[in-house]
């Protein structure tokens, strides 16, 4: 009897072990959760894990989110990173937005190289007389790492030549780098208006050229050749450096005469006179005198050295006789104007006078020869006998 009592208590004791067991297993169901213990290293691996989120979500960029916006971090173990892999980083990898740290790169300097200083002489635009010589002086730095010798040349490369030669010697037997050296070239302005640029480089001993910056760029002259106003051509001043001659006909070139020969000369004679009696009855000053030669129709001429007429000329004169009495005679000529262009006699304009106490005073236009260069042609032909043929040219100037 008593074993029977022990066995049914054990029975009883399973079946409510059963019941227990099923009731803890409902209150351990999702919805609820229960405080489990951990070791200790797990907990501080944990809250490592905490403050490292923490950290990444101190430092990422703020940004607006919509109210009800989720976020959701994902932890990552953190491993120490070596510092000369972290500076790395940092300069590879910048933020978006954020210029990385230049790193300075040396750059190789090119053996020839110049740099423009200044204009020693004539800075652009400097206003040069038609056909005059003038000296150009540039001051240059010689910027790069070879030394320019007596070999180093400088070059004509474009525009104007303006009478440059095709090369000039940098006189400095050596200008180092860093160094400067003046060069002097000279030119000739052109004989018509306008503006000139002329354009150089520098050549080195084996016949390469370099200019400033890249070395593609030249250095230059430019000039402007203006028109000064007053007096541009003075026949007085150029008639004993005209061919005179004398004849019968229209171009008169049978005899060749020298300049300032006698008055009685029968072939005509070409000469400057000075206070002499004109047939207005005043003293002159200088005049040039043109006697044709001594027969029926003849003629004198003198063709002038050559000139390039330039905007706004006007030719000018007061045409006349002297007298060798106390009355005018029987002068009777006609004036002629020409000019000779590529070795041809071009006729211009012609005016008759005879001596009648009055001066026949004359303004002509030369515009229509503009940039033309000519040789101006002073001639006087007797009408018939050449008799009183006295004929002078008072002031023949060009003008401008």
């Amino acid at each position: 009897m008593l074993r029977t009592r022990h066995s049914g208590w054990s029975l009883t004791s399973f079946f409510v072990g059963v019941i227990t067991i099923s009731l803890l297993s409902a209150c351990n169901m999702p919805g609820r959760s229960q405080p489990t213990e951990r070791p200790a290293g797990v907990i501080y691996t944990a809250a490592a894990e905490t403050l490292a989120a923490q950290f990444t979500q101190v430092n990422q960029p703020q940004s607006t989110l919509l109210p009800g916006t989720q976020i959701a971090f994902t932890l990552a173990a953190t491993t120490p990173v070596p510092a000369q892999q972290t500076q790395a980083s940092s300069a590879t990898n910048a933020p978006a937005g954020t210029t990385a740290p230049a790193v300075a790169t040396a750059t190789a300097v090119p053996c020839d190289a110049a740099k423009f200083v200044k204009d020693v002489t004539y800075p652009d635009d400097t206003e040069v007389a038609p056909g005059a010589a003038f000296v150009k002086t540039w001051r240059l730095q010689n910027v790069g790492s070879c030394t320019w010798n007596s070999n180093y040349t400088v070059v004509p490369t474009g525009g104007d030549l303006l009478g440059a030669p095709s090369s000039v010697l940098i006189t400095n037997d050596s200008v180092a780098p860093g160094e400067t050296v003046d060069i002097s070239v000279t030119l000739t302005a052109p004989n018509t208006t306008g503006t000139y640029r002329s354009d150089w480089k520098v050549r080195n001993a084996s016949g390469s050229q370099f200019g400033l910056g890249d070395g593609t760029k030249p250095f230059w002259v430019q000039i402007k050749v203006g028109v000064p106003g007053g007096l541009a051509l003075d026949f007085l001043v150029k008639a004993q450096d005209a061919v005179w001659t004398s004849g019968v006909g229209d171009n008169p070139d049978d005899v060749t005469l020298t300049f300032d020969g006698a008055d009685d000369d029968p072939n005509g004679v070409a000469k400057i006179k000075n206070k002499v009696t004109l047939e207005t009855g005043a003293e002159s000053g200088k005049i040039l005198l043109t006697y044709p030669k001594h027969d029926v129709d003849g003629g004198i001429m003198g063709i002038y050295p050559v000139y390039t007429v330039q905007s706004g000329d006007h030719f000018k004169a007061r045409l006349g006789f002297l007298l060798t009495g106390t009355n005018c005679g029987s002068g009777k000529v006609v004036y002629q104007l020409k000019f000779k262009e590529a070795g041809i006699i071009k006729d211009f304009k012609q005016w008759q006078k005879s001596c009648d106490g009055n001066f026949l005073v004359i303004d002509q236009d030369l515009s229509f020869l503009k940039g033309h260069a000519v040789q101006f042609v002073l001639i006087v032909r007797a009408l018939e006998s050449p008799t009183d043929d006295w004929a002078i040219w008072n002031s023949p100037q060009i003008f401008r």
